[in-house]
Order: C-alpha cells, then sequence, then structure tokens
C-alpha cells in the first residue's frame, strides 16, 4: 500500500485536531482554574461557526473580518455564562455542570429558531482557495494548511500569554494556590471573568475557523462537546498543554480510521479514551493527582 494514500487523510486529521484542541484548550483552562466543566462549550462552537455563516453569507463581509467578530461575540458571551456561575463556584461540580448543560440546549434551541435546521455552509475564501501539490497524486487544499497554520499561531499566542504575560501569571497563581493570590489583593473573581470569556472566545473561534471545512447545524453542539471529551480525558483533564498531542493524535488516527473502517472510525477517539482511563485515568500527559 503507498504511503502516499495517507497525505491526505493525515493532513485533514491534523486540521480536525487543531480545531478540536483550540475547544479543548479553552475548556480545560475553565476546568483547572475555575474547578467548574463548561457543558456549554460545543454549543458556543457551534455559535461561533454561524455567526460567522451570518456574516459572510448576510452581511456579506471577509471570512477573516467574520472570524474576529464571532470570537468577539462568543468572548462577550462568556462573561455572562460566568455570571450565572458565580453562586455555585466552590460547590460540588454537578452545579456548574447542570446550569452549562441547560444553557447549551437554551443556546442550541436558540440557534435552531434563528438558523433552522438546515446545514449551513460558509464558503472558503477566494485567497484560500486551491490546492497544494505535494508528490504526483497527492494533492493537499490550502485551506487546510491554513487552517493547522492559523491554529498553530493561535495556540502559540495563548501559550505566551499562559507563560509570559502578568495575566497568564495570574492565572497560574490561582490554578495553584486562589487563597494566596486572594490575600496578595487580586481580584480573583474579575480572574475567573476574564479566563471563562477566553475559554469560550476560544471555542467561538475554533467554530469560525473551521466553518467552511464542514457543514454544521445548531443542534451540533452537544456532539462537539462529546468529541472533546476524549481529548480532555486523554490529555489530563487540567493539563493544557496535553491537549495538543492528545488532539492530534486523535485527528490524525480517526481520519485514517475512515479509510479501513469507515463505518466505526467514529469510535476510535472513544476507544483511546476508554482504553486510557483503563489504565492512566488522569491522562497520559499528566501527572498523577493533577
Amino acid at each position: 500500500m503507498q504511503f502516499s494514500r495517507f497525505i491526505l487523510p493525515i493532513f485533514t486529521g491534523l486540521a480536525s485536531g487543531m480545531v478540536r484542541y483550540l475547544i479543548a484548550s479553552g475548556m480545560s483552562l475553565v476546568i483547572s482554574g475555575m474547578g467548574t466543566i463548561n457543558f456549554s462549550q460545543g454549543a458556543f462552537y457551534i455559535f461561533g461557526s454561524l455567526i460567522t455563516f451570518f456574516v459572510v453569507r448576510t452581511l456579506e463581509l471577509p471570512f477573516m473580518v467574520a472570524v474576529l467578530i464571532a470570537f468577539l461575540i462568543t468572548f462577550v458571551c462568556g462573561g455572562f455564562v460566568e455570571l450565572l456561575l458565580r453562586r455555585v463556584f466552590g460547590k460540588d461540580m454537578t452545579y456548574s455542570l447542570l446550569i452549562t448543560m441547560a444553557i447549551c440546549y437554551i443556546l442550541s434551541d436558540v440557534m435552531l429558531a434563528i438558523f433552522g435546521t438546515g446545514i449551513k455552509t460558509v464558503p472558503t475564501p477566494a485567497f484560500l482557495r486551491g490546492i497544494v501539490t505535494l508528490a504526483p497524486g497527492v494533492i493537499i487544499p490550502i485551506f487546510y494548511l491554513f487552517l493547522i497554520g492559523f491554529a498553530v499561531l493561535i495556540s502559540i499566542a495563548f501559550w505566551i500569554m499562559f507563560k509570559k504575560t502578568r495575566i497568564g501569571i495570574y492565572f497560574r497563581a490561582i490554578i495553584s494556590d486562589r487563597s494566596m493570590v486572594e490575600n496578595l489583593g487580586i481580584n480573583v473573581q474579575f480572574m475567573y471573568t476574564l479566563m471563562f470569556m477566553i475559554g469560550v472566545g476560544i471555542g467561538g473561534l475554533a467554530g469560525a475557523l473551521s466553518s467552511p471545512m464542514m457543514g454544521v447545524t445548531p443542534a451540533n453542539g452537544l456532539s462537539a462537546f462529546n468529541q472533546i471529551m476524549p481529548i480532555l480525558i486523554i490529555g489530563g483533564m487540567t493539563n493544557i498543554q496535553g491537549a495538543l498531542p492528545a488532539a492530534l493524535v486523535l485527528g490524525v488516527a480517526e481520519a485514517i480510521a475512515a479509510i479501513f473502517i469507515p463505518q466505526y472510525y467514529n469510535c476510535v477517539p472513544y476507544a483511546f479514551m476508554v482504553i486510557c482511563m483503563a489504565f492512566r485515568p488522569y491522562g497520559l500527559f499528566a501527572k498523577r493527582g493533577d
């Protein structure tokens, strides 16, 4: 079997994996910093895609402008969701899970009422159309390369923000010891709000970027959430860096599985997740006790 047959699926898996990484990293930030699972993250991913659809199709604005608008809107929405969750912070995670689950269903129903049940597609912008020929018979869509590269840039910027900036230092300090940060006079509540807004905004950004690659329907929010759970489990629920290799491995594995077992390729990430939970439940890229 020729290796060239796998090149396109590998790039497809990398593109899909980078999108899922962005969603998962935003969710992992919220879990590690605030101790809550944002069940509505998948719905905001779909919301970002539909905002892009509306801006491009109805307002006829450029794709990159639509991506920016989608990020800003979901970023602000994250602040409203955090406001609803404030009274349950520090309590059993079940409370925040139920609240964000309700937000997921409400947002999905609102999107269904506005956009209908049909599949919504965003045309690939003109400057990203075309293909790159890597070898005879091996072609890669330019948009896939753009998606991988842009997601890499976002992940690098996210890493720099988290490791090198004052806000990132505050985030890491809150994750390590919230009481200590409060005693230093830092407004932890504001940091929580900003943390949640960034987490949700990255999810919306992922939806906006991937909108030309796949059609979306407003009812796909729960499905999108289910797709990132294996990444969180394998990478480590509170390990933001671990989400990247987990997302890339699962994305490529799923794309290659689509060649050999097309009926069951969707099961591949969950098979990896089950195996990981059986032998290393805290994640492959996290330390015991994280």
